[in-house]
Formats: structure tokens, C-alpha cells, sequence
């Protein structure tokens, strides 16, 4: 049996016209699948629940980029070359990406303090909290970046917050 890439069989595909016994065949399969999806989708209120958590984690994260995007005013990503656009595209994903970590990191430890409290309420809290959030970080701030060789002390960030 002959392998190929995915990008090569689709190059191949487009090349058929659309008469094509195979490439209507592979089209009819994927009507198929996606009607055996949809009725699953309809008949399993988990799968429902998770496609719609899926949808709002990309939609939070697609917010987060708007807002960094739209830190000093501006409406759109800055550059006159394709070059320069995509450099601005690349730093904005840096920056969402740091703030998602950075709040995944905070989220983790507080999770683990709750757990090995026992609190049954804040650990449930926690859990529903998007890592993409962005209410906390002023976006517009001046910031000084210096490397004294320390990592952020955690447990001293987070010494008296509460949670529920």
C-alpha cells in the first residue's frame, strides 16, 4: 500500500473535476462522517457541553488578541510590509501566550493549594476559571523588563487571596 501526505492527496483532489468518481466519493464520505457527528452532537448532551467549552476557549482566546491588539489605541495590527504585519501578528500571539501562561501557572498553584486544603468550593471555582483571562494584566502599562536570575515567587504573589 503507497503512502502519501495529507497535502499531497488535496493537491491531487483539486486537480479532478468535480465529476471526478473518486474526488465525489471522498465528498459523499465526508458528508457521512459530519451527519454521524450532528446526530451524535444532538443526541449526547456531553459531547454539546464540550463542543460549546471548546467554542468559548477559542473565543476568549481570539478576545485576548483583540485586546492586545487594540493596546494604544490602535485598531489593527501595525506595519506597512507583509513582513512588518507578520512580525506585529507574531508579538501579539507572544504576548497572549505569555498571559495565558502565566495565569495557567497562578491557576495551577492555586488549584493545589485548594486541593490539599480540602475546599471542595474553591477548587470547583477554580476549575472554571479561563486562563486566557486578561482583567488582571494592565495591557497599557510601562513595563521594565530586567533578568536578576529569580523566578517569580508564587506562594509570595498569592500570600492572603481568598477564594470563596
Amino acid at each position: 500500500m503507497k503512502e502519501m501526505t495529507q497535502g499531497t492527496l488535496i493537491r491531487k483532489l483539486c486537480t479532478y473535476t468535480a465529476t471526478n468518481p473518486t474526488r465525489r466519493a471522498i465528498f459523499e464520505l465526508d458528508k457521512i462522517v459530519r451527519s454521524i457527528y450532528t446526530l451524535r452532537y444532538l443526541r449526547d448532551p456531553q459531547l454539546e457541553r464540550n463542543a460549546h467549552r471548546s467554542q468559548n476557549r477559542i473565543e476568549s482566546y481570539h478576545q485576548l488578541r483583540a485586546a492586545i491588539t487594540q493596546v494604544g489605541g490602535k485598531k489593527e495590527l501595525t506595519g506597512r510590509t507583509d513582513i512588518e504585519i507578520e512580525i506585529s501578528n507574531q508579538c501579539a500571539r507572544l504576548i497572549a501566550n505569555v498571559i495565558i501562561y502565566y495565569n495557567s501557572a497562578i491557576l495551577s498553584h492555586l488549584l493545589t493549594k485548594c486541593e490539599a486544603s480540602g475546599s471542595d468550593k474553591a477548587t470547583a471555582l477554580i476549575t472554571r476559571m479561563s486562563p486566557a483571562a486578561w482583567r488582571h494584566i494592565l495591557l497599557n502599562g510601562l513595563y521594565t523588563f530586567q533578568s536578576i536570575g529569580k523566578m517569580i515567587d508564587l506562594d509570595a504573589l498569592m500570600a492572603g487571596l481568598e477564594l470563596g
